[in-house]
């Protein structure tokens, strides 16, 4: 769970922007988490603006300061592995900051860097409830080593310390290194921070499997399975089961390029390919009809894509960033799948964008101010800036999407007139 992030100079975003998803309602509990010491942190965080004002760009931001947590560099020369500084300031540092949970254990991050060398980085722990020294690191030249410090709560060896300093280049953090080399158990509370990360932070828009790679999965395990066809009998799409086939087919050899399949044989420009089909049963009444996939509305295709991700956001805790999660699904879809991921989920969270201005009606929005934030692009400085639905001042019993439509909030495009003088209307 992210308690909090900042950024400054990344992308469309130049002076320092804070989001924070913590709570103070206790009375809707299966709307956040509870992370101990009194902090409770939203499940759903959902971002509002208008086209080009910086809303993905907020999601790679916080992908990117996990990204430098995770990735690490073999090479001295290589750049540090960011997306680049905001375009007005590209030779200032960029700088983010990070409060997450891990395990139930809270991190705070902090890191500044440029496209060549991380500057600085510091990151403290909360193993007992209480704020200690995790790691530091300083630069101190191009050509030296790091200037690193760890806390002495991690109960890490010399040699443990010695192999970190060797092994942590300028163009990388500290804990990426642990995917470079080797370590001795003592290493314990920084490897298993670095698992966590592999296993449940994850980047934009998660590349998943395509759908007949994952429904075949899906097909194997009988809970998963239960899980797909359960929401999608509850979402309306009346599919009561479904299969997968293999089949094999002859198409022309310079098809082949297009298709992700395995060759048997090549004869008289023809290939012997196999090819996966899935089916769908729909049923209708005490009736019912198989559907290939391709025969599918893409709203279907869309939410049986997101199911995977919703399963795993349930049944573990992820943290997923999704863009544009309405593209291709009714509004009251949409709001399905999200009652849905709140409601089962324990320990996950979803930070996403949207569109979907209808959402703002709905009591899962309207009556959780704290789960919205509006991104609006500074007139004068062209850069992006972020502010929580609670933090205007808006009465309770004032519509939220009354008062965005409105322009009360702004994130709205401002548009000019839809007339359009052409250059030859004043020659006639």
């Amino acid at each position: 769970m992210i308690r909090e992030f900042w950024v400054e100079n990344f992308l469309s975003i130049k002076t320092r922007q804070i989001v924070n998803f913590e709570t103070k309602n206790k009375e809707d509990e299966w709307a956040s988490v509870d992370c101990g010491g009194d902090k409770r942190v939203n499940k759903l965080a959902v971002i509002y603006g208008a086209n080009a004002s910086g809303k993905s760009n907020l999601l790679f931001a916080i992908q990117n300061v996990f990204e430098l947590l995770f990735l690490s560099q073999s090479k001295r020369t290589s750049m540090v592995h960011s997306r680049k500084p905001f375009a007005l300031c590209p030779e200032k540092p960029t700088r983010m900051y990070v409060s997450f949970y891990a395990s139930g254990v809270r991190y705070d991050y902090e890191i500044e860097y440029n496209q060549e060398h991380i500057i600085s980085e510091k990151m403290d722990w909360y193993p007992n409830k209480s704020k200690i020294l995790f790691y530091e690191r300083h630069l101190v030249s191009d050509e030296s080593q790091v200037e690193l410090k760890f806390g002495p709560s991690l109960g890490i060896s010399s040699k443990t310390k010695d192999v970190f300093l060797q092994n942590t280049l300028n163009n990388h953090s500290v804990l990426s290194t642990f995917e470079k080399t080797s370590f001795e158990p003592d290493a314990k509370p920084i490897a298993d921070l670095y698992r966590w990360m592999a296993l449940y932070m994850h980047e934009v828009n998660v590349i998943q499997s395509p759908i007949i790679r994952m429904m075949k999965k899906v097909e194997a395990d009988e809970k998963l399975k239960h899980f797909f066809l359960q929401l999608l009998n509850k979402a309306d799409f009346n599919i009561v089961g479904f299969h997968t086939e293999t089949i094999t087919e002859k198409v022309p050899v310079n098809q082949l390029s297009l298709l992700d399949e395995s060759v048997n044989a090549l004869e008289d420009g023809m290939a012997q390919v196999q090819k996966t089909k899935l089916y769908f049963e729909h049923g209708a009444g005490r009736d019912s009809f198989i559907m290939e996939l391709n025969s599918e509305s893409q709203g279907t295709k869309k939410m049986i894509s997101n199911l995977f991700v919703l399963y795993k956001a349930i049944t573990e805790n992820h943290i997923f960033l999704l863009d544009e999660i309405d593209s291709e699904l009714h509004d009251d879809l949409l709001l399905f799948y999200l009652n849905t991921f709140v409601m089962n989920s324990n320990g996950s969270q979803l930070i996403f964008t949207t569109q979907e201005m209808s959402l703002l009606h709905e009591d899962l929005l309207n009556g959780h101010r704290d789960f919205v934030f509006f991104t609006e692009k500074n007139r004068g400085g062209a850069y992006s800036e972020y502010t929580r639905a609670d933090g205007y001042g808006l009465h309770k019993n004032l519509s939220l999407y009354n008062s965005y439509k409105a322009g009360r909030l702004g994130a709205l495009p401002q548009l000019g007139s839809p007339l359009l003088y052409l250059e030859n209307d004043e020659e006639d």
